[in-house]
């Protein structure tokens, strides 16, 4: 390599990457804009193709419910972000499945238009799944030990209580502000009225992106104007980094049970 030839980053390139799936994501959206019936469906449908290209294998895709061990249950979800490498669906007939809140990941609300509103209901559900996350239940294969003289295996079973993460993505918005600033201001004020948290809302006409800081209170927020689903997604991709997920403890969810 010449001593004066560029410095290879390839930390830029896959930026830069991203950044054309996000461009292609907008493209596609504004093809498809007219179709003011099916927004919500078609912003579903781009967002689940990129997800399937971008994440990690260890990941997969679906919709559904989330349960927890406790019997608790959240509202139907437009898209589940879930472990594929320790966990499987509870039950997944016709497309639509059960999840362990312990296999989920991340949570993704899909509107077509986000009045206030639907803003209200979106973080209403949010707050059930947050609560259902707030006790999850795993277990770990331990090192051998002796018991009475002979050579066994102990599980290790803990808890965690990080819930999965949150985002809603609409296609456009009424009464949320006319511009970014007021958006924020909108958002903080819901935010506020329960101690909600949202790890990012994105809007795709506005290209408005806006998440809670954590541990804010009263509630800060973090984001920009304009590369809405780039940040969206990067935002996806870099939570999964320090997201941890283990095998579920099957014998919570047993529990209180008795075979037929």
């Amino acid at each position: 390599m010449s001593p004066n030839a560029p410095v290879p980053r390839p930390h830029l390139t896959y930026l830069k990457v991203l950044q054309l799936i996000a461009d292609q994501s907008k493209r596609e959206l504004a093809i498809l804009m007219p179709h003011l019936g099916e927004r919500g469906r078609i912003a579903e449908e781009i967002v689940h193709s990129v997800l399937q290209r971008i994440l990690p294998k260890r990941f997969s895709l679906g919709t559904g419910v989330l349960i927890s061990a406790s019997g608790e249950a959240s509202s139907q979800t437009d898209i589940i972000i879930l472990d594929n490498f320790h966990n499987s669906p509870l039950l997944s007939e016709f497309g639509v499945g059960l999840y362990p809140v312990e296999t989920v990941y991340a949570t993704i609300e899909v509107k077509s238009v986000l009045t206030k509103r639907e803003l209200r209901n979106s973080l209403s559900a949010i707050r059930k799944m947050r609560k259902l996350g707030s006790k999850k239940h795993y277990v770990l294969p331990a090192g051998a030990i002796i018991v009475d003289g002979k050579p066994t295996t102990q599980p290790f079973h803990f808890t965690l209580t990080v819930p999965p993460r949150s985002y809603i993505v609409a296609f456009g918005q009424r009464g949320l502000g006319k511009t970014y600033g007021g958006f924020c201001q909108t958002l903080r004020a819901h935010l506020d009225e329960h101690n909600d948290h949202v790890h990012g809302v994105a809007l795709l006409e506005n290209d408005w992106f806006a998440g809670r800081k954590p541990y804010s209170n009263p509630a800060e927020l973090f984001g920009q104007e304009g590369n809405a689903l780039l940040n969206f997604y990067s935002s996806i991709l870099k939570g999964q980094q320090n997201f941890a997920v283990y095998p579920l403890d099957l014998d919570e969810y047993l529990k209180g049970t008795t075979p037929s």
